[in-house]
């Protein structure tokens, strides 16, 4: 900062009546920086290289250039005795060839400054704390929202899941229908049709595959065997139900040894 200038302004020429309080102005700089930043600045440098002890004088600073980044500031310090500032007074000082107006406060009006100034940061703490408390609240409340919102998706997500579930099964049900297999688990189902396509016997020609009570009735051209795999029971029947058309029946895994065992000597005969 700069070194004190500081010099006497008597406002009152000789013999010319009451003399006003003598007016004592010093300027002072300070560093770059953000306005506020630099008021401080300046207002610690006035009550450092005040003319007299503090509780002796009182000063008021005025701000000589506009604020620019990056620039220092320049501030007029103005000071009076505390004993001739007894009423509030308005008075010019002159600073760089300019003229300045200056007002310096009664103690009075000091102390009502300072209760005012006090209330105001009386009420922006309750004003800060009443936010503090409100936006406490809307994240409560927005959390309580968010906890909901997630419990309402889950239990969405698993009627979902149902539905699809049923809408699977009844799909499923609706093709075993087309098919003939009503009461057959899809499982067992496409089971029989892997086996089917595996155990056809080459040149055999299937019509059409039908279930019924857990068993495959294939409708087969010609008379010969359809299938060639020996762990299912394979049986044809007596007469063909069309013209060069035979019914085979295929019984569920492993009942091929029951099958022979038990079936007629006319099926068992049969090629």
């Amino acid at each position: 900062m700069n070194a004190p200038d500081l010099r006497r302004i008597d406002e009152a020429a000789p013999d010319a009546g009451p003399r006003s309080p003598t007016v004592f102005v010093r300027t002072l700089s300070t560093p770059p920086g953000l306005p506020w930043d630099q008021a401080r600045a300046a207002a610690l440098e006035a009550r450092v290289g005040a003319p007299l002890p503090l509780a002796d004088v009182v000063y008021r600073l005025r701000r000589l250039e506009a604020w620019s980044p990056g620039r220092p500031a320049r501030y007029a310090a103005c000071y009076v005795r505390a004993a001739e500032a007894g009423e509030t007074f308005s008075t010019t000082v002159e600073v760089d060839g300019r003229t300045l107006p200056i007002q310096f406060l009664s103690a009075a009006e000091r102390g009502r400054q300072a209760r005012r100034l006090g209330i105001l940061a009386a009420v922006v703490a309750v004003t800060v704390l009443s936010l503090g408390s409100a936006i406490s609240s809307a994240l409560a409340v927005r959390a309580d929202t968010s906890d909901r919102l997630g419990m309402a998706e889950q239990r969405a997500a698993l009627k979902l899941r149902q539905a699809q579930t049923q809408a699977r099964l009844h799909e499923e049900a609706r093709m075993l229908d087309a098919a003939g297999a009503r009461h057959r688990a899809l499982g067992d189902f496409l089971t029989d049709l892997a086996w089917a396509s595996a155990a056809k016997a080459p040149g055999a020609h299937i019509n059409a595959l039908h279930w019924e009570r857990g068993y495959v009735a294939v409708e087969v051209r010609g008379d010969a065997p359809p299938f060639t795999a020996g762990d299912r029971a394979v049986i044809r029947a007596d007469k063909p139900i069309r013209p060069g058309v035979w019914l085979w029946g295929v019984g569920p895994a492993g009942s091929a040894a029951a099958s022979s065992a038990n079936a007629p000597s006319s099926v068992a005969a049969a090629p």
